[in-house]
């Protein structure tokens, strides 16, 4: 994590009125690529900062602020490679040491004087796990991670489900979707192009459907195609983690929520974590992959009552 008080590009404009009120900023990554960085709710209230995955933007976390402003400062901002973030085109931009140092500079940007509560989804938890791990860190007061392990983590995790018999290989087949996705995401040119075509937007949409019994997401509601240079985090990071992990732990009160229909992330990959953050916990919640779009409000309440028990436990003096 880097230090605070670092100059930050500010160029802050309203979006609305009343509580909801949202305002943007640009922050500026160590490397120069600019952040949009967007803020809503109480100003006085502890600060919730949530990252998104891949093939998301901070609009994925709407339904979740809205539940939330009332209660809490909300802060999204769009990882590079998507929204209306910096597109650094060189894959070593998006490795995971970057990503969360980005995260450390919104930090710094957006609460300096006070740690934060990170939420994480998808390729978003995956960042805030790095961050939170870092042993250098001392600004984040707590992580709610959804539907995203930390990717040191994962070798060890196979590990133990080898060696745990017929359970333990039933959860690793159970995870079988994960590298076919994933392995297709590093394709140099497939890759792009169905992004670019809409194809991985409609996929996306069905697998919601599948999962939850809804209609049919709007292919714009992942933007696919607006965000398919946030591909690179995959390239970047997968194959270096998975074959050179690292044991990385922490401190820091952390929360898993599992969705139980989950087909991209199966709970039992997310939840063996007593051996990373001594203080943690999981819950098992209703929902699919995209639980922040299709049950923002289980995901406020869990955070809304994990925030409110790490302030009144141990305060805001992280």
């Amino acid at each position: 994590m880097t230090p605070p008080n670092r100059p930050a590009h500010r160029s802050v404009h309203p979006e609305g009125a009343g509580e909801g009120v949202l305002t943007t900023r640009f922050v500026h990554a160590s490397d120069g690529v600019p952040l949009a960085v967007h803020e809503r709710g109480n100003p006085d209230a502890p600060t919730v900062l949530c990252v998104h995955g891949f093939p998301d933007d901070h609009r994925v976390w709407d339904g979740v602020a809205d539940e939330l402003a009332s209660t809490v400062r909300v802060v999204t901002f769009d990882v590079r490679g998507s929204g209306a973030s910096g597109h650094p085109r060189r894959i070593r931009d998006y490795r995971l040491d970057q990503l969360a140092d980005d995260i450390g500079r919104v930090i710094d940007a957006v609460s300096p004087g006070r740690p934060v509560h990170l939420v994480g989804h998808d390729w978003g938890s995956v960042q805030a796990w790095h961050a939170t791990t870092d042993p250098e860190q001392h600004r984040i007061a707590s992580l709610t991670s959804i539907s995203g392990p930390c990717l040191d983590h994962v070798p060890y995790w196979i590990r133990s489900r080898l060696a745990a018999g017929p359970q333990g290989w039933k959860d690793l087949l159970g995870q079988w979707k994960s590298p076919l996705y994933m392995g297709f995401f590093q394709i140099p040119l497939a890759a792009p192009l169905a992004c670019r075509l809409g194809l991985v937007d409609a996929t996306i949409a069905l697998a919601a459907h599948f999962e939850t019994g809804a209609r049919p997401a709007d292919a714009s509601a992942h933007r696919a195609r607006a965000n398919r240079g946030a591909l690179r985090i995959y390239t970047a990071n997968l194959l270096p983690r998975l074959l050179r992990p690292q044991q990385r732990t922490t401190e820091v009160p952390v929360q898993v929520l599992a969705p139980r229909r989950d087909i991209f992330i199966t709970p039992a990959s997310q939840v063996d974590i007593g051996r990373w953050a001594i203080n943690s916990r999981v819950h098992s919640v209703d929902g699919g992959h995209w639980i922040p779009l299709f049950n923002p409000t289980a995901v406020a309440d869990h955070v809304r009552s994990f925030v409110s028990e790490d302030a009144n436990s141990i305060g805001e003096t992280r």
